[in-house]
């Protein structure tokens, strides 16, 4: 539900600062050939996403006391028994989810020929995951394809008796979300995925076992639009780096040169990928070096100054650097901002995608920060520390130059809009609603352990996320 003072919606009714929708109840694991529409569940069944807690004198109002509800605080509040928590109705446009067999920890959106800025429900949505099986052999990629992803029940529908009895009404077996996979073995666990931005079914996989594989998913894709399609049976990468010493998680594709490619190591090192006729040389041989231990995540530069030569990368000695691949001297970077959190170890990070210069980074100690970096000898200019748990994703809006997805190992995704001011003072508000910045327009809850948060290019507003309970894909209310 939408959270905090300004934009969010007015907290002095009782109205629960945190939500992830109606509850549904939970998905089988099957094989994700054999996913269909009951496997992806749409809107009209129960979740197992809560937020507010209702007490039981305050939720009957003949028999309890009046007075104002307690806004729930993820993090701070328990619950005691007999209590649970509800769902404000109408906090989202849209709520979907879905399990395949095996977690994802990464996924990637995969651009499609559908049009751009696309706000007609239902939606499509073409997504890549990559799995952590519990045996070696089980491991997948997971090419998905998204369809009738309709609104919620209670947004845009009405629930009159004369719309119920009308011929014209669509069943519910039409109204049910359906989702389709084609899946590839994979030679170990996934630990980060990417899609080329230019070709979609162009991908990219870090694996457990040290290396980089380059796979073609074009017939994948294709067989998701059209069954006659002849899916390629067991496919092997098109391109394998096996130079880095050890596994790692950072990973990156250029929005400005098809192919060129970066790929970041737990041995601290970064190579950058040309492509080749035939393939691409992953540049081993000169890598990009400094930080201390381990590299956690990179991204290219998405627009302004230099951005088809810069990239920044964060990594667990508590720094983050900004490279320009023209420099000669591969150990020396344009910007380094030691200690940026203080200590913590740096998760995450990501370019602004419409102020060039603007980078957030995400902590091991659930901080996330702001920077400018023609300026970061000021220091950041914003500082949250509002999640109680490591930041695991950070996403800019690709449209909304101020606002900001966070995914939390504290079971939550928030929504900042860091243009938002306190207008709340003087005013009365609910109990406990004072624990939530006015910066802060939406809390997403119900998944476990959230790993990865992205905003859809081509669908305005929509987020996509991954867990160790499986994907959502949501719009809120209020963006």
């Amino acid at each position: 539900m939408p959270a905090g003072a300004g934009k969010r919606k007015d907290l002095a009714d009782g109205e629960a600062a945190g939500t992830s929708g109606k509850k549904r109840k939970a998905l089988k694991s099957v094989p994700a050939e054999e996913l269909g529409e009951e496997d992806f569940e749409d809107d009209g069944e129960e979740d197992e996403v809560e937020e507010e807690i209702i007490d039981g004198e305050e939720e009957d109002d003949e028999e309890g006391e009046e007075g104002p509800k307690h806004v729930w605080r993820p993090g701070v509040d328990a619950l005691e028994d007999g209590e649970q928590l509800d769902v404000e109705p109408g906090t989202y446009d849209m709520l979907h989810r879905a399990q395949v067999e095996w977690p994802c920890l990464s996924l990637d959106i995969v651009r499609d020929d559908l049009g751009a800025q696309r706000t007609t429900f239902p939606m499509t949505a073409y997504v890549v995951a990559g799995s952590q099986a519990s045996r070696v052999e089980d491991n997948r990629i997971y090419m998905m394809k998204w369809s009738k992803l309709y609104k919620t029940a209670k947004d845009g529908r009405e629930d009159s008796e004369d719309e119920e009895d009308s011929e014209d009404e669509d069943s519910e077996d039409e109204h049910e979300a359906c989702l389709e996979s084609k899946s590839v073995p994979h030679p170990g666990a996934v630990n980060r995925v990417r899609s080329m931005h230019q070709a979609g079914h162009i991908v990219a996989t870090w694996a457990d076992t040290g290396k980089v594989h380059m796979w073609s998913l074009d017939g994948h894709r294709k067989a998701l639009d059209n069954p006659a399609h002849k899916v390629p049976q067991n496919p092997k990468p098109i391109f394998t780096c096996s130079d880095h010493t050890e596994e790692g998680f950072a990973l990156d594709f250029s929005p400005h040169d098809t192919g060129r490619f970066l790929s970041g190591s737990n041995d601290a090192s970064t190579f950058l990928w040309e492509p080749v006729p035939g393939g691409w040389k992953p540049g081993s041989e000169n890598p990009f070096q400094g930080f201390k231990s381990s590299i956690e995540d990179l991204q290219w530069k998405k627009t302004g100054a230099s951005a088809q030569s810069l990239f920044a990368a964060a990594s667990s000695d508590g720094s983050f650097r900004v490279w320009d691949v023209r420099e000669k001297s591969r150990k020396k970077s344009a910007i380094n901002v030691p200690d940026a959190h203080g200590g913590p170890d740096i998760n995450v990070l990501s370019w602004s995608p419409i102020v060039g210069e603007l980078i957030s980074t995400g902590a091991e100690d659930g901080s996330f920060k702001i920077w400018d970096t023609r300026h970061v000898d000021a220091g950041p200019m914003a500082n949250f520390q509002w999640h109680r748990k490591p930041i695991t994703s950070v996403d800019w809006h690709p449209t909304d130059e101020t606002c900001l997805a966070v995914a939390s190992a504290d079971d939550s995704v928030s929504l900042w809009d860091m243009a938002v001011e306190d207008d709340a003072p003087g005013r009365d508000q609910a109990p406990g609603s004072e624990h939530f910045p006015p910066q802060l327009l939406f809390l997403h809850q119900g998944q476990k352990d959230p790993k990865e948060i992205r905003w859809h290019p081509q669908l305005p507003s929509v987020c996509v996320s991954t867990a160790a309970s499986g994907f959502n894909i949501f719009k809120t209310c209020n963006i």
